[in-house]
């Protein structure tokens, strides 16, 4: 035999469906549809952005690293060089240095972006037409 515990306040009545319930199931409306698309592609953007930024700000990473043969310690060395130097430097070529920086990250962030661009918006096209791969 069979035991089987029910409990009535775990029963929820089996209720008539009323016109409400079709009409809260009905497609979106054209304003929704594009208020959606845009937080949509608007998220899909900003990591794009932000992932695009990472890129450029590891590529200095990257170049020291391929510079010391993958070696951590002359990889440090190095590091501990260029901020001893800076440090020594009076204000004004720091503040030159920085801008040189500056200028440089930003220009890899922007051929960054320009080589990725194409991509992406073929797959935010993709993704928003409702393709699959």
């Amino acid at each position: 035999m069979e035991l089987r515990l029910v409990n009535p306040a775990h029963q929820a009545p089996v209720l008539p469906q009323s016109d409400k319930a079709s009409a809260t199931s009905a497609p979106k409306s054209a304003w929704q549809r594009r208020a959606s698309d845009l937080c949509f592609i608007a998220l899909k953007a900003s990591a794009f952005i932000a992932s695009s930024y990472l890129m450029a700000l590891g590529a200095p990473l990257l170049f020291f690293l391929a510079l010391s043969g993958g070696d951590a310690g002359l990889l440090f060395a190095q590091i501990a060089n260029i901020a001893e130097r800076f440090l020594a430097a009076d204000h004004a070529r720091q503040a030159a240095f920085l801008g040189e920086v500056k200028v440089v990250l930003f220009g890899l962030a922007t051929l960054l972006i320009a080589w990725r661009l194409p991509r992406f918006l073929r797959d935010l096209g993709r993704e928003l037409s409702g393709e699959k791969r």
